[in-house]
């Protein structure tokens, strides 16, 4: 299987990326050895779906941690299934049929980072799952966001994934998409206030926003939880 880099979007985030292009129909076991990632025992039963993920993801994320001027660099996943960062490094990985993408910063005033990609959504599914993803206080805005961009729901639901993976690093531990409202939104970015105390530092009514951009087939999301918050 080949990674092949490809710029997918240009972040708004100012932190170094790498994306990479690849086809599941191409994966074999040995793909971990030729990109220098250990194949984790816990995937060795996977489907090759998973297994090329998990690889073009890793991948991704070595080489953004390469151009910060780090070695090659494995990175394990916790319990939790989060990835294992070096010190004083944040990062976060995404993927979505056979495209991949992670971001890294080494800024202590960075506390958490969390990117999203995904396809976007038939208009149908964007009927069928709102009950699923939106709470009743969010519809309001919901209903401006669909009158600006065609796809809504799925810039929340991504929007939702990076708080998630964003605030993990400090949380640490499951929350829902329920713990953050959507409230405003910009041209580029969504706003939203957490409907609970997640931690000390994140209480209630805490204001996360999130960069958003889209193409004809993909959104991508950005969210970073600054020291400062």
């Amino acid at each position: 299987m080949s990674l092949t880099s490809t710029e997918l979007f240009t972040p708004q985030l100012p932190f170094t990326s790498h994306s990479c292009a690849f086809r599941i129909g191409d994966y074999q076991d040995s793909d971990f050895a030729t990109f220098a990632q250990p194949l984790p025992a816990k995937l060795s039963r996977a489907v090759a779906k998973r297994k090329a993920e998990y690889l073009a993801g890793r991948h991704c994320a070595s080489q953004a941690l390469k151009a910060l001027g780090l070695p090659h660099t494995i990175i394990a996943s916790a319990e939790s299934r989060a990835p294992i960062w070096p010190v004083g490094i944040q990062g976060t990985i995404t993927h979505t049929r056979e495209l991949a993408m992670a971001m890294v910063c080494d800024d202590p005033a960075i506390l958490g980072l969390g990117i999203d990609l995904e396809r976007k959504m038939s208009l149908k599914q964007e009927q069928e799952l709102q009950t699923q993803i939106l709470a009743k206080a969010e519809q309001p805005a919901f209903e401006r966001l669909g009158q600006a961009h065609t796809c809504p729901l799925t810039l929340i639901f991504s929007a939702k994934e990076s708080i998630y993976k964003a605030l993990y690093p400090v949380v640490q531990r499951f929350f829902g998409f329920e713990a953050a409202c959507l409230m405003e939104y910009s041209d580029n970015q969504l706003f939203f206030t957490l409907t609970e105390t997640l931690h000390e530092t994140l209480p209630q009514g805490t204001r996360v926003s999130v960069y958003f951009q889209y193409n004809d087939e993909l959104v991508l999301t950005e969210c970073c939880l600054r020291a400062d918050v």
